[in-house]
């Protein structure tokens, strides 16, 4: 989806049909919304922009109190096929190393489920994070490829058979795996940010039986058998940068 990657086009369609599935994309867009609502991470009236957007049906649903919503993917013909219930969207065919717009042009940037498809991963976040407003979020969600590369090979070896673009999303993203998402992933701009862990929000958003248990052991949790990660990063206000950098040593959330 975004720039060239490892991850095969030959094997796209397998995940084409979840992408242009309405129920499920509105309802993933309201667990997202919900967990960056409860984070104290969303802004009332804000500008999104989607890279990766596929179809653009989630970014399309997610929030109803939006200014703007403007999508970004090298694929257009997901877009093209639901444009009619997408009318709210802006969609851009663009490049996500090389994004054709201002700095800090929005309040919310995400990139969910794409991340282990750039070659430069980090220069992809930068990128990103570029275009972020002062106050605005960046926020992405990773495949948990330690987990997932363990479990795949452990059914496998039963003779239950794991799709081949599921194997591939896992091994992709263990390139992130070994890097401190609370340090900004050693990038000098990410690290100077407030990071949030999105996944224990994510997961009450969905299970809400979860809020039934201490926030620390939540957390402790989905750190380790989370399928996915989701990663948060507020951008400083200006003039408060030194204070959000001391705070960023430390996970927050």
């Amino acid at each position: 989806m975004i720039e060239a990657c490892s991850f095969p086009d030959a094997l796209r369609h397998e995940y084409d049909p979840a992408v242009l599935d309405r129920s499920q994309r509105l309802q993933r867009a309201r667990r997202l919304h919900a967990a960056l609502r409860t984070a104290g991470l969303w802004r009332g009236d804000a500008r999104l922009l989607d890279i990766g957007c596929g179809a653009g049906l989630l970014l399309a649903a997610l929030g109803d109190d939006v200014r703007q919503r403007v999508g970004c993917d090298l694929r257009r013909d997901l877009y093209v096929r639901v444009r009619e219930h997408v009318q709210n969207v802006l969609f851009a065919q663009a490049d996500g190393m090389h994004l054709p717009f201002p700095d800090s042009s929005f309040d919310c940037v995400t990139c969910l489920a794409v991340m282990g498809e750039f070659v430069d991963w980090q220069g992809a976040l930068q990128e990103m994070a570029r275009c972020v407003a002062p106050g605005g979020v960046l926020c992405v969600t990773v495949t948990n490829g330690k987990l997932l590369t363990s479990l795949y090979t452990c059914v496998t070896r039963l003779g239950i058979r794991v799709r081949p673009s599921a194997w591939e999303y896992s091994l992709s993203s263990l390139r992130l795996a070994a890097g401190r998402p609370e340090e900004g992933f050693a990038m000098p701009t990410l690290a100077a940010w407030r990071y949030t862990h999105l996944t224990p929000y994510l997961a009450r958003s969905q299970w809400r039986w979860l809020r039934l248990l201490p926030r620390p052991v939540l957390d402790w949790l989905t750190r380790r058998f989370a399928p996915s990660f989701g990663l948060a990063w507020q951008r400083p206000i200006q003039g408060v940068e030194a204070r959000y950098a001391a705070e960023s040593k430390g996970p927050r959330g």
